[in-house]
């Protein structure tokens, strides 16, 4: 997969834009100074974006699947944040040796088969990466309304007959409500330049 402004529109951001002649190792260190500044991990993970699949293809025989590619991205961007940056560290170095650590502890065996929209996918990692982190932050009630809408699509009053069997005392309305206030809270709590970016 190749990095292209034309497919990974992110690219040509006016907040990323100024970015592009950063090198790896200062987007890295303003990215752990400044984690709620997400434009640096972006930046970061667009250079990259196809390196782990490579990794993974040439060490391990393994084309994955955008469900562990996603859970590999998010499993480095924690291991990133927080890893101890020398003078001399080199991201694809680092990248190959997180990508072999993960692989080895979830003993892959599936291999993927269609990658027809896999960079449309692969584009929204960091957004997504940043409303995972921000989940935690809604009350169970939201949080639980919220997934089940938009991640499993269910019908208000599915939601309803869960939450009743949950004994929670809720109505329709209270759902309806639940739900626009855990996407308000939800956007408020992710970083003022993804918004820009991605949304």
């Amino acid at each position: 997969m190749s990095i292209d402004n034309d497919v990974f529109l992110e690219l040509n951001h006016e907040l990323i834009k100024p970015l592009h002649n950063v090198d790896d190792l200062e987007l890295w260190i303003l990215w752990q100074k400044y984690p709620q500044q997400s434009r640096y991990l972006i930046m970061l993970f667009f250079r990259y974006a196809d390196f782990p699949q490579k990794v993974a293809k040439n060490f391990h025989n393994l084309e994955l699947s955008l469900p562990y590619l996603e859970n590999l991205w998010f499993f480095m961007f924690d291991r990133l944040l927080n890893y101890n940056l020398e003078k001399k560290s080199l991201l694809s170095e680092i990248i190959t040796q997180l990508v072999n650590e993960f692989l080895t502890a979830e003993k892959i065996i599936v291999t993927s088969t269609n990658k027809s929209d896999e960079h449309l996918e692969i584009r929204f990692f960091p957004l997504k990466y940043y409303l995972q982190k921000n989940l935690d932050k809604l009350s169970n009630i939201e949080r639980i309304i919220l997934l089940t809408k938009d991640k499993f699509n269910w019908e208000n009053e599915k939601i309803l007959d869960y939450l009743q069997q949950q004994k929670q005392t809720i109505t329709l309305a209270e759902i309806k409500a639940y739900y626009t206030q855990a996407h308000s809270r939800l956007l408020n709590f992710l970083p003022i330049d993804i918004v820009s970016i991605y949304l």
